[in-house]
């Protein structure tokens, strides 16, 4: 497959508009950036998708209550996703509304296609409907002393009304078979199992997809009283930002209808069940391809608990942005938070990750090895044609096991085998002792030690630009490299990396930081 051919689709859950986003939004965004622009670092052609979901009677309660409309309500949210989004270096390539027009348009044609193939039928709901969650309930998913939304800790409300619903129990053979034969299709598979055994094998029940009873909503085509219910107007919204159904179907043929690109969803474990049962039905039903992998991330937890609005525990990733740079936010969402698991946040943990991995480990790093090569070489390092040792041949599977991990969107793993190189770098001066080959005038030695040390870390720099998007070139600059001569396809050889100019030591990149005094700071 040539570089042209080579195409990639990633997406972000569309987020819903009642409050400002916190971190947990952002780590989900941040880590498709992250995959999206080491795709394209790749060769890839990448189509890049986030937005909102902005429907629901939630959102028309509280604009009714802010005297205002849901448009104009949900319009004055999207600036705030936008704004943090700028503000983090997210490179989408549409932000997708549900309120746009050709959005809702194509909706509507999804729901008639779903109901004139017979998977979509007029009938009675009656049960337990949490507003906040805008999800039917079952008695699993309540406090059973309380009665309490689970997730949300909210009471839901009982509702009876006419509904239409989706034959998502059509589907269950379809899922066990498809998640049996496509493994790695859900990940983590913790999440498969849970779908599996919860709901599956269980029973799945149909899905009610339309609702009477407010007005804030796409209207279906077939029973105009009828307003299509949260999770089609949703989910749909993938095909529809490639335009899907419309009089132009160029992208969605590229990056969905067709077999050579790689199609990744990313998501939230909260929202698994909708997109790992009600999405691939949904898929089926409509005679589309699946994705190739949904991504079901852990939550990020403060300390041990979970975030949350009336805990007062909701960390701002504005602020963090603002008082330490928004590299360093993205590196702790890339490394320190797991997708395979729960990952945990706390200042202090910020803080540590950040002196640890940036300031003492690549930060140190790059100034030893400036410093020593303007003191014993005045900033010119001449190139070397042939170099041996045991740190040039790590840098290579370095860039090999990088590759690995992120082509099974594990950042964490990448990002860890970068770290670990240059740990190793540190040690290869303590080893190879460069004061002392300069002491006793070995001067090709030392010329060698030092280039070797200078195209770790360049090599180095070039692997983390999808996630310090602000100091990787930085880094590179002080060897005077430019990294968009570097690929690939060429890194590996250290004949393509020249210092034909002078090396100094730059502005201390990572500074390191006394973390009480910060602490306090972020307390204040």
């Amino acid at each position: 497959m040539s570089k042209t051919e080579k195409l990639f689709y990633v997406t972000t859950p569309i987020y819903y508009p009642s409050a400002h986003l916190h971190i947990g939004h952002s780590y989900t965004t941040v880590l498709a950036d992250i995959i999206n622009r080491y795709k394209k670092l790749d060769g890839y052609e990448t189509f890049f998708l986030t937005g909102s979901d902005e429907h629901g009677e939630k959102i028309e309660k509280k604009s009714k209550a802010d005297g205002i409309t849901p448009y104009e309500f949900t319009t004055k949210i999207i600036a705030n996703f936008k704004h943090l989004w700028e503000k983090l270096g997210v490179e989408y390539n549409k932000f997708i509304r549900t309120t746009d027009h050709d959005h809702e348009k194509a909706v509507q044609k999804i729901f008639s296609k779903l109901y004139k193939k017979g998977d979509i039928y007029k009938g009675h709901y009656e049960g337990i409907y949490c507003v906040s969650c805008e999800e039917f309930l079952t008695e699993s998913q309540l406090n059973s002393e309380t009665s309490q939304c689970l997730v949300c800790q909210n009471v839901p409300k009982k509702v009876q009304e006419e509904t239409y619903f989706f034959k998502v129990s059509k589907y269950s053979s379809f899922l066990v078979n498809y998640y049996n034969s496509h493994q790695g299709f859900i990940e983590p598979e913790t999440t498969k199992n849970e779908m599996l055994n919860n709901f599956i094998y269980p029973g799945l029940t149909d899905l009610s997809v339309t609702r009477t009873s407010f007005s804030w909503g796409i209207p279906t085509i077939e029973d105009s009283k009828h307003i299509v219910y949260v999770w089609i107007d949703a989910l749909s919204n993938y095909l529809t930002a490639l335009g899907y159904l419309s009089d132009d179907e160029t992208l969605f043929n590229k990056f969905w209808n067709n077999d050579n690109v790689e199609i990744l969803q990313i998501i939230g474990k909260e929202i698994a069940r909708f997109h790992t049962i009600y999405w691939p039905s949904m898929l089926e039903s409509l005679g589309l391809r699946q994705p190739d992998k949904i991504l079901s991330h852990g939550w990020i937890l403060f300390k041990d608990a979970k975030m949350s609005k009336s805990l007062g525990n909701v960390i701002d990733p504005l602020v963090l942005i603002d008082k330490f740079g928004r590299d360093v936010l993205r590196f702790y969402l890339g490394f320190e938070i797991p997708t395979d698991n729960d990952g945990k946040f706390s200042y202090d943990l910020y803080l540590e990750s950040y002196n640890t991995n940036l300031a003492n480990n690549i930060g140190n790093l790059s100034s030893r090895v400036t410093n020593m090569i303007e003191k014993y070489f005045e900033g010119q390092l001449p190139a070397i044609e042939n170099l041996d040792n045991a740190l040039i041949h790590e840098i290579k599977i370095t860039v090999t096991n990088f590759k690995f991990y992120m082509d099974k969107y594990n950042v964490s793993r990448a990002i860890g085998k970068v770290l670990l190189l240059c740990q190793n770098a540190n040690r290869f001066i303590e080893f190879s002792k460069p004061w002392e080959l300069a002491k006793n005038g070995q001067q090709a030695e030392l010329q060698g030690v030092l280039y070797t040390l200078a195209y770790a870390i360049v090599v180095s720099a070039f692997l983390l630009q999808p996630i310090l998007i602000d100091t990787s070139q930085k880094i590179a600059n002080q060897f005077g490299v430019d990294l968009a001569t570097l690929s690939f396809d060429n890194i590996n050889d250290i004949k393509n990396i020249q210092f034909n100019k002078k090396i100094t030591k730059g502005e201390i990149l990572f500074q390191r930081l006394k973390i009480e005094d910060e602490i306090t700071n972020l307390n204040k």
